[in-house]
This record gives C-alpha cells, sequence and structure tokens, in this order.
C-alpha cells in the first residue's frame, strides 16, 4: 500500500461522508499495528458522527483506545444525567493520558472544548502535531473567537492542499477574516472531489459540506441561495441542529416569520440545550418579566 494508505478514509471522514467513509473502514485492512488503531479509531467516530449507538456500545470494552473513547464520547453526547457525562468526561481524559493515543486525546480535546476549556483543548492538540490534530486546533481558535491566532496554526500548517482537514480549515479561516468568495469555491471543490455516494455527479455534498457553502453565502449576503444549500442538508439530515440554527438565521434576515418559527420549533425539539435556544428564550422571557411588571 501507499506509505499513507487512510488518507482517502480521513479526507472523506472529515468532509462528512461518514456512511462512505464507515464502508471504507469495514473493508480495509491496515499494514501495521499503530494504523490499524486509527482505522478502528475512525470506524468508531464513524458510528458516533451517523449515529450508531448500539454498536458503540459494544466498543467500551475495546482494546482499541479510539473506540473506547468514542464509546465514552457517545455517553457525553447523549446522556441527560449530568452527572454520568461527567463522569465519562473523565474516564475519556484517563484513557487520553494513559494510552497517548492520537484519536483519544483528538476526542478529549473536543469534549474539553465543549466545556469551553480552550486552552487545555488546545493543549492536547500539541501533544500530537498530526495535520487532523492542527486543523483541530484551527477550529478550537475560531471557536474562541481568536482569528489571528487560527491564522498564524493554518500558516504553521503549511501548504496541504492535497488533504481535506487542512481545506476546510483554510475555508473557514476565510470565512472569519472575511473572504467567503473563496471559501464558497473551496466548500463546492470538495463536493465535487469527494462525492457522498461513488459516482455521483449531482455536486450536492455532505450535510458538512452544503452548510459551509450556506455559511459563504450567508455572509456574502446571499440568503436565498444559502437557503437552497441548507435546504439540501435538511433534506439528508431533518434533526441536525446546525443546519437548523442556520435556516433560523437565514428566515429572519429574509423576514419569514412563520418559516423561522417551523425551524425553530423543531430545533427546540432536537436540540432544547442548544446556545441559541437557550439565548432565544432568555431573551424571551426578558421580555415577558418586563410585560409582567408594566401590567403589575
Amino acid at each position: 500500500m501507499a506509505d499513507d494508505e487512510l488518507q482517502e478514509l480521513r479526507d472523506n471522514f472529515y468532509v462528512g461522508n461518514y456512511q462512505k467513509a464507515l464502508q471504507i473502514c469495514e473493508s480495509t485492512t491496515a499494514d501495521n499495528d499503530v494504523s490499524q488503531s486509527e482505522l478502528g479509531a475512525i470506524l468508531a467516530r464513524c458510528c458516533l458522527a451517523i449515529p450508531l449507538f448500539d454498536r458503540l456500545k459494544q466498543m467500551q470494552n475495546s482494546d482499541c483506545p479510539g473506540q473506547k473513547a468514542s464509546a465514552l464520547m457517545a455517553v457525553i453526547m447523549k446522556s441527560r444525567n449530568e452527572a454520568q457525562k461527567a463522569s465519562a468526561k473523565e474516564r475519556l481524559l484517563d484513557v487520553a493520558k494513559e494510552t497517548g493515543d492520537m484519536s483519544t486525546n483528538m476526542l478529549a480535546a473536543i469534549a474539553l472544548a465543549m466545556d469551553g476549556s480552550w486552552t487545555e483543548a488546545v493543549q492536547l492538540t500539541k501533544a500530537h502535531p498530526t495535520l487532523e490534530m492542527q486543523t483541530l486546533c484551527v477550529f478550537f481558535c475560531l471557536g474562541c473567537n481568536q482569528v489571528g491566532m487560527a491564522e498564524k496554526q493554518l500558516h504553521e500548517m503549511g501548504n496541504n492542499d492535497d488533504s481535506a482537514s487542512c481545506r476546510l480549515a483554510t475555508a473557514a479561516v476565510k470565512i472569519a477574516t472575511g473572504d467567503p468568495e473563496e471559501a464558497y469555491l473551496t466548500y463546492c471543490d470538495l463536493c465535487t472531489q469527494f462525492p457522498c455516494i461513488e459516482g455521483d455527479d449531482s455536486n450536492t455534498g455532505s450535510v458538512l459540506l452544503q452548510t459551509g457553502k450556506a455559511l459563504a453565502n450567508m455572509q456574502r449576503g446571499m440568503y436565498t441561495e444559502a437557503v437552497e444549500d441548507l435546504q439540501r442538508a435538511i433534506a439528508a439530515a431533518p434533526a441536525d441542529p446546525d443546519v437548523l440554527v442556520n435556516l433560523c438565521c437565514c428566515m429572519t434576515h429574509l423576514q419569514k416569520k412563520d418559516e423561522f418559527q417551523q425551524y425553530y420549533s423543531k430545533l427546540e425539539q432536537v436540540a432544547p440545550t442548544h446556545p441559541y435556544v437557550a439565548k432565544t428564550q432568555s431573551l424571551s422571557n426578558v421580555f415577558a418579566r418586563f410585560k409582567a411588571s408594566l401590567e403589575a
């Protein structure tokens, strides 16, 4: 096999072709133990993304650290019991520390970022200076509004145009720095290069890539076109919170109140603790209290 036998798998996983990546995992045998461990971890992360929670339950005692970490991540993401989530996070961080496994450290970093522990999350990415970890660091920097740091990290990654993860990071930085046109073209290129189904020339792309195209269009003020991108995404993933949030934003800008309420109600149903829902509800409560004070 080629020196980097898992690159096709990584690329399809990071552009959001999770079903296709899962099929590649199931039909691939790696040439060495390190690659086999990463292969097993990506298979588990596909199950996490699709999601296939029953398969993840079977990985709780796996010898592959990345699979065990994915099973713990499923608890963190799915459980409504805060104590259970906290215990799973603690175990995930312990597994990452004990094994030094790259995939496990990546999930541990994501778990820390989910709680707002950005500094600790970035530190974990530094433990494995792979292209995927560097890409994750770029997104962490953008997540805490450190655009300059994201640009610096992207520059340190060098020119890696063959890597889908690097191109995704570049597109995200382009959006953050006011160059949505270039970002849009990157997402379109990735849709063409990595179809969800082999041989499909519709250039539809994954839910992740369609959402990226929509974000670029929104920043260009092209909300109607953004809605078209998001409609394709929601057809494939009707309960995806990111798609629903962006549809809500588009409907607000297009002043379509009924459509906004439709997508917002769906978002409340599938992701009641989403920050967008929490903030919207808090604003509604403020106005309700103000109205009540006037009527008192």
